[in-house]
């Protein structure tokens, strides 16, 4: 199995450290509000991921995390905690219960959108705030061996003291200039120094004696949680390309520093879904959920297809016509399974080379190429087979399908017979009054070389 590994810039063979077993960490959302189709992806890859890898026998051990306390604003160590900002923008008062409310309140719908995406559960979902003893022991780990330091307003991590910092392979740290993209802080020894603490200037906070309540730096807490439920080191840790420069160069400075040993032996990152010329992101009118596609009729499988079409190392343009697009050929592609004999002969290929392109670096797209080929031949056991690890749901999905098609009115029926004949007969202006009929009446029509498909308006 080969996998595309940030820390070296290379494809290369997947060893485990114990045999038959995989660690898996994935920077999990900051719950101060819902996540967008962009985040998302990221666990899309993680799910396939983890899919191929039991799928190729390994007992897997995942852990999403969520970030409930210790995020600023900025991934530089200046601005607000985002949960803080979360109470401010909500109307809420300055309190841990109220903090608590707005966190479960978004943890509930990423755990919502994880499932509607079909995206396994984790074996584990740390909150940051039940890890805060973690986090402190690692802090004062890295006090103690002097690679970090005190400030008036939080504690520092030396990258002085880390040689290795900014040199690993596909880390790239990018241009930093102190007052642009970095707050001036004049107390640091370096511009990129980065937050392991940051004091109180509130009555929220942790006690971490002898300095008083404070919070944790976002950077940390991924560092003290992987290690908790995974070992150090563990096998892959995954997350969206952003984090590359600043998060995962500062979890891996601090967890080396602190133990003297990796903190992941792989690391694999998804690239953006852009809207334009930018990210996709909580700010600005970019900011798309999981809802929103709902609102608008996109079954959120149709959006884990539309991912899938595209490796997750390239990046995605997003537009509403594509998306569209790809939902009706999941529809299709339900329709087409569901047609099937289920008495039809099993495949003569073996199950193992049609997931092959999983096993180079996570293939999806030729694994979507590879499943029309298989439902035209009608191989069932194939797709089903390739099924376990895009995860697209076929054989649940096709039979909601196939029920919903027959629970069809006769009315919606008669006109998308009338429909298809006037298409037969090459009138068109009459096939698009009927398509507008039977769409006022709740309901969609798809042509398909074997006949209309006609279903509710999801």
């Amino acid at each position: 199995m080969l996998l595309f590994n940030t820390l070296t810039g290379k494809k290369e063979e997947f060893k485990p450290i114990r045999n038959g077993e995989v660690g898996l960490y994935a920077c999990g959302p900051t719950v101060y509000n819902y996540a967008h189709i962009g985040n998302l992806s990221s666990y899309v890859l993680a799910d396939v991921l983890r899919r191929t890898l039991e799928y190729s026998g390994y007992k897997v051990k995942q852990v999403i995390n969520i970030t409930d306390v210790g995020h600023l604003t900025s991934d530089n160590d200046d601005g607000d905690d985002k949960m803080i900002k979360a109470l401010k923008r909500e109307g809420k008062p300055f309190t841990f219960e109220a903090m608590q409310e707005i966190a479960r309140k978004y943890e509930t719908a990423f755990v919502e959108d994880l499932k509607a995406l079909n995206i396994n559960l984790p074996d584990t979902m740390p909150r940051a705030s039940d890890n805060i003893a973690e986090d402190i022991e690692i802090v004062k780990k890295l006090l103690e061996k002097g690679t970090a330091y005190k400030t008036s307003d939080g504690i520092y991590f030396d990258i002085s003291k880390f040689p290795e910092y900014g040199t690993r392979g596909g880390f790239k740290l990018g241009e930093l200039k102190e007052g642009a993209r970095v707050a001036v802080n004049a107390e640091k020894k370096n511009p990129r120094d980065f937050s392991l603490w940051k004091f109180s200037t509130t009555d929220l906070g942790w006690d971490f004696p002898p300095f008083g309540k404070g919070f944790p730096g976002w950077h940390i807490e991924c560092s003290a949680m992987s290690r908790k439920y995974l070992g150090q080191p563990f096998d892959i840790h995954t997350g969206g390309i952003d984090h590359i420069p600043t998060h995962h160069q500062n979890e891996i400075a601090q967890s080396e520093a602190a133990f003297g040993v990796p903190l992941a032996n792989y690391w694999m990152h998804n690239e953006f879904v852009n809207m334009g010329n930018a990210k996709m992101a909580k700010s600005g009118e970019n900011f798309i959920t999981l809802q929103t596609l709902k609102e608008k009729g996109i079954h959120p499988l149709a959006y884990r297809y539309y991912l899938l079409q595209t490796h997750y190392r390239s990046p995605l343009n997003f537009s509403w016509e594509a998306l569209m697009a790809a939902q009706i050929a999941y529809i299709k592609l339900l329709a087409g399974f569901s047609a099937q004999d289920v008495s039809s002969p099993s495949s003569v290929i073996p199950a193992e080379a049609g997931i092959q392109p999983a096993s180079d670096d996570l293939n999806t797209s030729a694994l979507v190429a590879e499943l029309w080929k298989l439902i035209k031949n009608k191989d069932r056991e194939a797709v089903l087979d390739i099924d376990c690890v895009l995860g697209l749901d076929i054989e649940n999905q096709s039979k909601k399908l196939a029920e919903e098609m027959n629970a069809i009115p006769d009315d919606i029926k008669e006109l998308a017979s009338s429909r298809e004949d006037a298409r037969r007969q090459k009138d068109f202006k009459k096939s698009d009054e009927l398509r507008a009929k039977i769409q006022k009446e709740g309901f969609e029509v798809m042509d398909t070389d074997s006949g209309p498909i006609v279903h509710k308006k999801l």
